[in-house]
């Protein structure tokens, strides 16, 4: 929960303007942004897949990926994300390793660790070859869980267990990670990386969760239960 930069009045990710003096929340409409960029990138891989298909000069392989499309649309059609993701491994099944590489360091380049996360997972990395990106791909792979507990527990989509309990190991996993990180000998670039990634979990923490930075710098030395405790009091709920 953030607060009103006018007012001071809590707010949500569903309130775009404040309710009470109608400032513009500019966390809400991030959020927004990110839903819409996800809509383009799956129009977009759904265009390419289109031309794939084109090229295939079997009918029955035409016929096959063509069902398997509709199929998962027909389930999916909300979330598009059966189709998103076999429209991605098509794709991803063409490309050489330098193109794969290329792709990476594009991703890592430009801050989207969310969308590099997801790219890496169409395929089977070679550990000796991709060592450092791997090791990326593990911290960006704890960021996506923070923020998917933070959703679920601001949104209520999960069912089945206490987000904030997922929030609490979600943190913790992803502190070991970095503190993995940060005692192996990536390049400077990487390392730069890493240290980007943090500090956005941080400012989701931050933002979400009220911590301060006296909370953050004592996170690796908290038991589970610990943090559960501090995450339950910066966010008001009584001992």
């Amino acid at each position: 929960m953030v607060n009103c930069k006018n007012c001071g009045a809590p707010l949500t990710l569903k309130d775009s303007v404040c309710p009470h003096c109608g400032t513009p929340n500019p966390e809400a409409q991030e959020h927004l942004r990110k839903l819409k960029k996800l809509e383009k990138d799956y129009a977009s891989a759904r265009n390419e897949v289109r031309e794939e298909v084109r090229k295939v000069r079997s009918g029955y392989s035409l016929l096959v990926i063509l069902a398997i499309l509709l199929l998962a649309n027909l389930i999916l059609v909300p979330l598009h994300s059966a189709s998103y993701e076999i429209a991605e491994r098509i794709i991803a099944s063409r490309m050489s390793d330098e193109e794969i590489t290329a792709r990476m360091d594009e991703l890592l380049k430009k801050g989207e660790f969310i969308e590099f996360k997801v790219f890496t997972d169409k395929f089977i990395l070679s550990y000796a070859k991709y060592r450092d990106y791997l090791t990326i791909e593990s911290l960006a792979d704890s960021y996506s869980r923070i923020l998917e507990s933070v959703n679920n527990y601001y949104y209520g989509t999960s069912n089945y267990e206490d987000p904030l309990v997922r929030l609490c190991q979600n943190i913790g996993e992803f502190k070991e990670s970095y503190g993995y990180a940060q005692s192996r000998e990536l390049s400077i670039e990487m390392t730069g990386y890493a240290e980007k990634i943090n500090d956005e979990v941080n400012r989701v923490l931050k933002v979400y969760l009220n911590f301060t930075d006296e909370d953050i710098a004592k996170i690796s030395d908290l038991s589970s239960s610990a943090l559960l405790i501090l995450m339950n009091e910066r966010l008001g709920y009584e001992k």
